[in-house]
């Protein structure tokens, strides 16, 4: 037997120990040298929302799909697998820098699996993203990837490229006093104003050493040179196409061609460190300039437009590319590149460069983008932001599908989202919940509003929609009319029709927003319930105010966000203060709001239930206040028409002061006694009855949290309209705790008859006679019954027909 010492034995182990080190280290390196961390598991900052959506069903054929990195850029390869029920591989896909994938294979009705396998540079597997499912519904809209160069082959020679080629030009000429008329005259408005424009100089606002002057002079020219781009040259330039009127095209050239001699790599970059609005509207309104007073430019006019088109869209490439866009398209800006991408490489298809931009775009068109759309046609930064960027993609869609067959209006979200315009804006609205720009009312956008449900109602042939768009009306009570481009890139054809009957409620739980009216049809007397609660969370141009809702009645807001992001973006009063809680009608948990500017900490839409006469809907929102709360659900309903039910079911990790918020634009009626608020806005009010167990104290100020022009103490605009905000302070602290806020609506100046009746602490009863009938509910203000007996029973009993009940643990 051999006999081995201990100290051989001692060497030995330390030799092994040595060896399994090198490995461990080596291995460790190789892993760190290629990036190679592994799918994450939790959603990464500004990272795409992988699609296709858990076992979602689409009804396009093949779906895009798209998901989180798993290292660095440039660091990992991933192939995508798509296998049907039986297990068998039905689509893979070649090696891919990023992310996402369109595949160019149609998939047949049924359901599948797909995963992504993360591959070093040598080959070698990094990680296996988990199956997930999704189903391909029957009669799916076919549209596989078509490589860019075939797209582009299809670009007629001539010029027009853009909206209006070929036969549609004549067919728009011979419609412009007809069916474009409304379009056509506010078009022929402005570019009659823009002749009077002389050719602006490149602006300087970077030689201004004040970090505060220079961002507000920058908003200013930016402002102001929209009036010489995009609302000069652009429709300076349509008119001269539509008309072949000279005195427009030469007006629209001189312009342009002011443009072109500025250095594109200088202050109107899109890369400018000092803001890319110039950048932007240039890389806008060029492209279409361009191509719609070509015959008007000599060969070597041509050339240098042509220059100054090529280097500005390798520009908008370079910035998506450094920003990692196919992967991380939470910056709201870049959401616009891809369209002006898609527009510059249909006007300069010849080019080398074309196919390049055409490639990225449509990638991006076809997996990630938008990135702030849901799934049911919601718009996760809101109303005006949603009217914006969507209106930006009307002329590279538009013209996309005529000069080349490809049809993205197709997609699911696009089929969608007019929807989401119509349930959530009031067209007599005086403010546009949720997020930046909330402050601002409807009217003060009609024109826009108008414009773009024209275009959705003609393109997808909806009466309904296109009855919606006559209810927009100014400032002044007129009614509103089409603006000139959006009003007129299709023949306003289809017949408005005032729909026998429509849901009142509807719910968009991609971006967690709900909107409940009392008569969606007649906003004149419409009571408007908004809630959101939304995965999103407090990103981009969305704030921290999960479970806030907001209340107007016949467009008069009652219930309101508050303040307004002045004096500019990112300024510290919209910072700290317009973004976060303390500014939306929410719940404060020890005076502290949710977390803002974090991904991961949104809401979510838990439940949503429309009926004739009720309309409930119910938020999640305990991620957004981190580890302080175990439970934070706001339940919303709607008795129609005039009383609405907010109970908050709170639960913290240990004894907390919750407060609960109410803004207005008048001061409130108080009864603290009482334990009742009155909001009143022009010949409209609600009271409002709240009830906890131990009562609340109550206080309301108008006073600012901050000065307004903090930052910015040099700008002359006046600050924000003082406000009221109410805090509702329950008397005692507590780790559990429900609210309840029964709020009741005035209806042609008058309360509807009803009780409230408070049968003990926990039990709150109330009975009511409507319009149309009687409703009663019953509140449970206990939390240790959470799960175990309902927070709100509601009954509705019509005059006639039969009863209607909803009834939510």
């Amino acid at each position: 037997m051999i006999r081995i010492s201990r100290e051989n034995s001692l060497l030995r182990a330390l030799f092994l120990a040595i060896v399994l080190a090198w490995f461990c280290v080596h291995a460790a390196a190789e892993t760190a040298a290629a990036g190679a961390e592994g799918f994450p598991r939790t959603h990464p900052d500004r990272a795409c929302y992988p699609r296709p959506l858990p076992d979602e069903t689409l009804d396009i054929s093949p779906p895009g799909f798209c998901w989180w990195r798993a290292g660095e850029r440039g660091d990992v390869l991933y192939r995508l697998k798509i296998t049907d029920l039986a297990g068998k591989t039905v689509y893979e896909s070649p090696l891919l820098e990023d992310p996402a994938h369109a595949p160019d294979k149609v998939l047949s009705q049924g359901s599948y699996t797909w995963t992504v396998e993360a591959l070093d540079r040598n080959g070698r597997l990094i990680d296996t993203r988990p199956p997930q499912k999704f189903t391909i519904a029957q009669n799916a809209f076919e549209q596989p990837w078509t490589p860019p160069e075939e797209i582009l082959a299809r670009v007629p020679k001539e010029h027009p490229r853009l909206l209006f080629p070929g036969k549609r030009l004549i067919e728009a000429r011979e419609t412009l006093t007809t069916t474009r008329s409304e379009g056509f005259e506010r078009l022929k408005s402005r570019a009659d104003r823009a002749l009077d424009l002389s050719v602006p100089p490149e602006p300087d606002y970077d030689k201004i050493g004040d970090r505060a002057a220079r961002r507000m002079a920058y908003q200013q020219t930016y402002g102001r040179l929209r009036a010489y781009h995009d609302n000069g040259m652009v429709p300076l330039a349509l008119m001269y196409l539509l008309t072949g009127e000279r005195q427009y095209g030469e007006k629209a050239k001189a312009i342009l061609l002011g443009a072109a001699d500025w250095d594109p790599e200088g202050i109107s970059s899109v890369l400018a460190p000092y803001g890319d609005e110039v950048g932007l509207g240039l890389a806008r309104s060029g492209a279409q300039t361009y191509d719609w007073i070509y015959d008007l430019l000599s060969p070597a006019e041509r050339e240098k437009v042509s220059r100054m088109l090529v280097a500005r869209a390798d520009q908008m490439l370079r910035r998506l590319l450094k920003r990692d866009y196919i992967a991380y398209p939470a910056e709201s800006h870049n959401g616009r590149l891809p369209g002006y991408l898609v527009e510059h490489a249909i006007v300069m298809a010849e080019h080398p460069r074309a196919q390049v931009w055409m490639d990225y775009a449509m990638r991006t068109f076809m997996t990630s983008f938008p990135h702030w759309a849901g799934k049911d046609g919601g718009w996760a930064e809101g109303i005006p932001y949603a009217l914006s960027y969507n209106t930006i993609y009307l002329v590279p869609f538009e013209s996309l599908r005529h000069a080349t067959g490809f049809d993205l209006w197709r997609r699911p979200f696009y089929r969608k989202v007019r929807y989401f315009f119509l349930y959530n804006t009031s067209p007599r609205g005086d403010i546009s919940p949720f997020g930046d720009t909330e402050d601002a009312p409807a009217r003060g956008r009609a024109s826009s509003l108008r414009s773009f449900m024209l275009f959705h109602a003609n393109l997808y042939d909806d009466p309904t929609v296109r009855w919606w768009a006559d209810l927009m009306q100014t400032k002044d009570g007129s009614i509103a009319r089409a603006s000139g481009l959006a009003g007129l890139i299709l023949p306003d054809v289809v017949k408005p029709r005032r729909p026998v009957s429509i849901a009142n409620d509807a719910a968009f739980f991609g971006v967690g927003w709900a909107a409940l009216h009392s008569d969606v049809l007649n906003p004149d007397e419409d009571l408007m319930v908004m809630f959101k609660s939304s995965p999103y969370g407090g990103v981009s141009h969305s704030h921290a105010d999960q479970n806030s809702f907001a209340i107007l009645k016949g467009g008069k807001a009652l219930a309101i966000p508050a303040g307004a992001r002045y004096p500019t973006h990112g300024s510290p009063f919209h910072r700290r203060y317009v973004q976060l809680t303390m500014a939306h009608n929410a719940i404060l948990v020890d005076g502290r709001g949710q977390i803002n500017r974090d991904g991961n900490r949104g809401g979510e839409l838990t439940d949503f239930r429309t009926t004739p006469h009720m309309g409930y809907v119910c938020g999640d929102a305990r991620k957004c206040f981190g580890d302080r709360l175990r439970r934070n659900r706001r339940h919303v309903l709607l008795i129609r028409p005039s009383i609405v039910l907010v109970v908050d079911d709170l639960a913290a990790t240990n004894e907390t002061e919750f407060q609960w918020l109410l803004h207005a634009h008048k001061e409130f009626e108080l009864d603290e006694k009482g334990q009742t608020i009155v909001s009143r806005k022009g010949t409209e009010a609600m009271t409002v009855h709240l009830l906890t167990p131990d009562g609340f104290s109550l206080d309301q100020t108008n006073e600012w949290p901050m000065d307004p022009k903090e930052g910015y103490t040099k700008v002359s605009r006046p600050p924000p309209a003082k406000q009221w905000h109410l805090t509702a302070t329950p008397r005692q602290k507590s780790v559990e705790r429900r609210i309840a806020a029964i709020i009741v609506v005035h209806e042609n100046g008058r309360l509807p008859e009803y009780r409230i009746n408070r049968a003990n602490d926990d039990i709150i009863e109330l009975t009511a006679s409507l319009k149309d009938g009687g409703a009663s509910a019953r509140i449970d203000l206990n939390p240790a019954n959470v799960g175990k007996s309902p927070i709100i029973e509601a009954q509705y009993t019509p005059v006639s027909g039969k009863e209607e009940t909803i009834s939510v643990k």
